[in-house]
Parts: structure tokens; C-alpha cells; sequence
């Protein structure tokens, strides 16, 4: 619930290991479950265990069981509260990476604020130097080129998640974000240095590192919010993915 007075509300930026037995399949729609069956196999737990907290979450604030929950998604597009428009309480954000083996998911709910989230696993195979000559603005791209490759990679994950956590808060489209999105990350706290694409002059910038699990994980918001982290990500072992032994019995 948001804080009176002057306080900045309180929310929890919930991450989990994703359930590669795709527990919590009962509380999906029927277009979840549909989008679920076409997805590749690799991608199903961290999108079912996403969505699972998504709905559970949106259910504690909306005075709901976590079913009942109307979310609608039309194609890739951006997932909704049927009823509700876009600036309309209770936001929200999800992102997930990583295949079956590793999968990480992430959900934040505000009560005030429209916000965005993303999470990255630092990939070393990524050749980050090509990427940021290519999308990423062009003093960015001075600033990574003089860098070591391990501070460099590290600070190209950084300003990518940040850039795709404002794509989340303001449904825009990832590119013009990449090349335009400028972070002044040397201020306390870190700010925007120019409007974003959809022309908001400030927002509010988090960003931290899960070292033992290679995480990188940035939030922005519209309004000032105080972020508790609860990451929890406990070891998986790989098990089969039970759609698939259904597919194939």
C-alpha cells in the first residue's frame, strides 16, 4: 500500500528460479495455457513461474484469487488488467531470462507509480563491444571502447537493462530506446540525462548486481519508490518438461 505523507511507497521487487516442472499451471487463463503449448520448450518455466507470481501478486492488492485475475496480452504485445487503462493502479512489470536450465523471473507491483523492470544474466559469450558500437549512443559507445572488456561488459548490461526497464514502463519499442535513452549514472542517484523517447524528463533509477548468479537487474519508475529486493534463487535440477511427455505420450 503506498506510505502516507511524503514516504515513498514500498515495493518488492520479487525474483525466483523458474520452475522447470511448471508448477503452478492451475492459477494460468486459458490463453496462458494456450500460449504456454506453443511456446518453446526451453522458455515454458520462466514464463509460467512469471506469470504465477504476477497473478498471486496482483491478486493480494485487487481483493482476488490469483485465476481470477483479468489479465489479457494481445500477441507480444504488453500484458494488461482488463478494465483497467494505463494509468490506472495497480502497475506493474515482469521480465525473465535464461533457458530451462537457468531461468530467472521477476515481478514488481506499484500502488503509485507507473514502473519497469528487466533483468539480464551477464553473458561472456555476448560480444557486448559490436552491440554497443552498433545500438547504444554514441558517447556510451567512446565511453565502453576505452574500458576492459570485464568493467566494460559489466556497465553494457547495466545501461541495457536500464534502457529495457523503460521500455517496459513506457510500452515503447526496444531500439529508439537503446540509441536514445541517456543515464547519468556517476549522480546519486542516478538520473536521466535527456527525455526518453516518450519525452519524460525524470524518473527515478535503480540498478543492482547478484554476483552469484551473474544477475543484473535494473527497475525505473515515474515516481520515487523505495525497492526491497527479495531475490531468492535456489539451484534447479533439471527435470522434463511435463508438456512435453504429454506431446509425445
Amino acid at each position: 500500500m503506498a506510505e502516507t505523507g511524503n514516504k515513498p511507497e514500498k515495493v518488492t521487487l520479487t525474483i525466483r528460479a523458474a520452475d522447470m516442472a511448471l508448477g503452478g499451471q492451475d492459477v494460468l487463463s486459458a490463453a496462458e495455457h494456450e500460449r504456454l503449448a506453443g511456446m518453446h520448450e526451453g522458455a515454458r518455466p520462466s514464463f509460467v513461474t512469471a506469470r504465477q507470481m504476477l497473478r498471486y501478486k496482483l491478486g493480494e492488492y485487487m481483493g482476488l484469487l490469483a485465476p481470477a485475475v483479468p489479465l489479457v496480452q494481445e500477441g507480444a504485445g504488453r500484458v494488461r488488467i482488463e478494465g483497467f487503462e494505463d494509468d490506472e493502479p495497480p502497475f506493474f512489470s515482469v521480465s525473465h531470462t535464461g533457458a530451462a536450465e537457468a531461468g530467472i523471473a521477476a515481478v514488481v507491483v506499484s500502488e503509485t507509480s507507473a514502473i519497469g523492470i528487466d533483468i539480464q544474466q551477464i553473458d561472456p559469450s555476448v560480444d557486448w563491444r559490436r552491440v554497443a558500437e552498433r545500438r547504444f549512443p554514441v558517447e556510451d559507445w567512446a565511453l565502453l571502447s576505452a574500458m576492459s572488456d570485464e568493467i566494460g561488459r559489466m556497465l553494457f548490461f547495466t545501461l541495457w537493462s536500464i534502457r529495457e526497464a523503460f521500455v517496459k514502463m513506457e510500452d515503447g519499442k526496444l531500439m529508439p530506446y537503446l540509441r536514445n535513452i541517456r543515464v547519468d549514472l556517476t549522480a546519486r542517484p542516478p538520473k536521466l540525462a535527456a527525455p526518453t523517447p516518450a519525452g519524460r524528463e525524470n524518473a527515478m533509477i535503480y540498478f543492482n548486481f547478484v554476483p552469484e548468479h551473474q544477475l543484473m537487474i535494473a527497475l525505473v519508475a515515474e515516481a520515487s519508490v523505495e525497492v526491497e529486493l527479495d531475490c531468492k534463487i535456489e539451484e534447479q535440477f533439471r527435470r522434463p518438461d511435463p508438456l512435453a511427455n504429454v506431446a509425445g505420450a
